[in-house]
């Protein structure tokens, strides 16, 4: 593929109005009566789910550890203690952001965390178990962005093969994504280079070869402006940007750790995606070595197994008999 053509399908990629940065806070749609009542039965079924048929508990015999996103508004983390407190009475309940319990995870307690999802990528310093909160970034790029991406290479470069084989759906694109998709360490390097291609059995058992797009969809993470999200910096920029924020003598004991920077998300599983960060970084600042545990996509989950279990929390539980008496509030003097 040309050049040219090429830069014609990333253009398309951007939404009419082009994407913006967003803000980490933003403002907040006013909602009807019916649809806060559709949104709290949603919850609800999301939380008998959870309790009844996942983890088949009761939920009033013991305390519950729930993690937030780093920039969680204190009205929802409120909404959600009065849910969980009136309606499910449980015993104590805790709020902890999801880097922090990554970091856990990797037993640290000093590192920067790189938190890729769906929707989003934080990157979040915490230092002595404090979490930078005023260092932190948030990019509005995350898997589904990677998805749409993708789906849009293929409609232009494989519709030959794929569209006229079977009915395109999203899962088969996610399919392709978490199985055959990586990050170039070099872009320019992997663009000039002649196409590889991979095989791919889609579900009707017809074979499709895939090549480039395999890797430019997940340049949305380096370069968002070339997909359509204007005033945001590319990854490494923004890890970089970070790291110069904090001060000389934390950003110090940081290098010096055998693992300065950790990963952690279920969009932070792609090959070549430390490469890429370690080259990145190690051109700005002395060398932070980048770490990549195999069960990243799991570490918050990891992590809040075993903070929940550390005597040295004990004083971040919020107790029914505290919300009692102090009410919903009282839940963000607890927040790591």
């Amino acid at each position: 593929m040309d050049r040219e053509k090429s830069s014609g399908i990333i253009a398309q990629l951007a939404l009419p109005s082009q994407r913006q940065g967003r803000p980490i806070r933003k403002q907040t749609k006013v909602l009807t009566e019916e649809e806060k009542e559709r949104k709290k039965n949603n919850i609800h079924l999301v939380l008998n789910s959870l309790f009844y048929n996942e983890l088949r508990v009761c939920p009033d015999e013991g305390n519950l550890l729930l993690t937030e996103q780093i920039f969680t508004d204190s009205k929802t983390r409120a909404e959600m203690a009065s849910l969980l407190f009136d309606e499910y009475e449980v015993k104590a309940l805790m709020f902890v952001p999801q880097e922090f319990l990554a970091l856990i995870a990797n037993g640290q307690e000093t590192g920067i965390v790189i938190n890729m999802g769906h929707t989003h990528t934080n990157i979040v310093p915490i230092w002595k178990l404090n979490i930078l909160r005023d260092k932190a970034v948030m990019l509005p790029v995350g898997g589904q962005d990677v998805t749409r991406a993708l789906e849009l290479f293929l409609k232009h470069t494989r519709a030959d093969q794929v569209y006229s084989i079977c009915d395109f759906d999203q899962l088969v694109v996610e399919d392709i994504k978490e199985s055959k998709g990586y990050v170039a360490v070099d872009y320019e390097a992997e663009m000039r280079k002649p196409e590889k291609l991979t095989e791919f059995e889609l579900p009707d058992y017809q074979v499709v070869n895939l090549g480039r797009e395999l890797f430019r969809c997940t340049e949305c993470f380096f370069q968002p402006h070339l997909f359509g999200i204007q005033n945001t910096k590319g990854l490494i920029e923004s890890v970089n940007g970070v790291i110069d924020s904090l001060e000389v003598g934390i950003r110090r004991e940081i290098a010096d750790q055998s693992a300065s920077i950790f990963l952690a998300g279920s969009s932070s599983r792609f090959p070549g995606l430390v490469e890429r960060l370690q080259a990145g970084v190690e051109k700005e600042h002395c060398p932070m070595k980048v770490r990549a545990a195999p069960e990243r996509h799991l570490s918050s989950w990891i992590g809040g197994s075993i903070w929940a279990k550390l005597g040295q929390n004990k004083n971040s539980w919020t107790t029914k008999e505290e919300y009692d008496e102090f009410g919903p509030s009282v839940v963000h003097s607890k927040c790591i």
